[in-house]
């Protein structure tokens, strides 16, 4: 079988969490070729974890010095732009850890590069790939669930002000919880609906941490171009969050567990609201494990010449979507995606 040669930009992080354990080495199509990460980070141990493979320092010595097919992005947001034009330029196709960019603009020219040098661009939506998230979407399409009335989507956990976490800062990162976890509960809930968000109302506090400008708790209601209705909480700041998927439609409700995570296990419970929440259909994930379903989806776009699962546009249109969160929750008012 053909292989995708693979370099990852960033090599520390989440990247070596989950992209390169979890997706590149055990994807059936691809192959680990190279690692970059800055210095002081490790790199030389990262290389002999994942078998050895050449290590490098900065990003244009490894694309220069190893063949690669397509390269996974997991820097900080505010450089991905200057990465991705280094691999575009060297005609490497590119899969980018969202958010693609923290301006629409910045996340306009990264999508712009790719498409006058011929690249293929993926982000890094994960969750689309969960077996209760096809399932989800299966039953929306359906109907089992009636007409779709609204939806939410929980995504918290404790990330305590500590030096270094450029997710932490305002000038690196734009927000806080929201444009790093709140962007998966967007695209999650425009996936699972078939819909994109038309307008949003937002509020954002520092409830426990203070950061550099950014928050630690976000909640965004969300109007969808369906009617359907959203809302979305995201929060660096509790440590118990039970992370739930709700859909409601008109006839039976749907909630699942598991999905809004980084892990492929989860239960998907639909119960018939009209019989006094009385289960209507259990299902139990298979555990397919999501970051080798992104990895190999990316692969087999770039193998086949076909457009990748998540391609740049939802990278754009998801940094909209954020970006009109964030001017509401400054600005207090309702804000349409449209005009961002």
């Amino acid at each position: 079988m053909a292989k995708v040669r693979w370099g990852v930009i960033g090599a520390a992080g989440i990247a070596d969490k989950r992209t390169i354990p979890e997706g590149i080495m055990p994807a059936a199509n691809s192959e680990l070729a190279a690692i970059m990460s800055l210095p002081d980070t490790g790199a030389e141990q990262l290389a002999e974890k994942y078998g050895g493979v050449p290590w490098f320092t900065e990003v244009e010595t490894m694309l220069d010095g190893v063949k690669l097919d397509a390269c996974y992005i997991a820097s900080p947001p505010h450089v991905h732009l200057e990465h991705v034009q280094a691999c575009a330029e060297r005609g490497i196709h590119v899969l980018c850890e969202k958010p693609l960019d923290i301006t629409v603009q910045g996340a306009e020219k990264i999508s712009q590069i790719c498409e006058e040098a011929g690249v293929k661009l993926g982000i890094g939506l994960m969750m689309p790939f969960h077996h209760l998230s096809v399932e989800a979407r299966r039953l929306v399409e359906e109907g089992v669930l009636g007409k779709i009335v609204s939806a939410r989507a929980q995504f918290g956990f404790d990330y305590p002000p500590m030096e270094g976490a450029f997710r932490q800062v305002k000038e690196l990162h734009r927000g806080g919880a929201f444009m790093d976890v709140g962007n998966h509960g967007v695209a999650l809930l425009e996936f699972l609906l078939g819909a994109h968000v038309e307008s949003v109302t937002a509020m954002m506090a520092n409830v426990v941490h203070e950061y550099e400008g950014v928050e630690d708790s976000l909640i965004a209601v969300l109007r969808f171009d369906n009617g359907a209705l959203g809302i979305v909480d995201t929060y660096f700041s509790t440590a118990a969050a039970r992370n739930l998927l709700e859909i409601n439609g008109a006839e039976r409700t749907l909630i699942a567990q598991g999905i809004l995570s980084q892990t492929p296990d989860g239960v998907l419970q639909v119960v018939a609201t009209d019989e006094g929440a009385v289960e209507y259909l259990r299902i139990v994930s298979d555990e397919r494990n999501v970051y080798t379903a992104e990895i190999e989806g990316f692969a087999e776009a770039v193998l086949n010449d076909t457009a990748p699962p998540i391609p740049g546009e939802e990278g754009v249109w998801s940094q909209r979507v954020v970006e009109a969160v964030y001017q509401s929750a400054e600005s207090g008012r309702m804000v349409k995606v449209a005009d961002v």
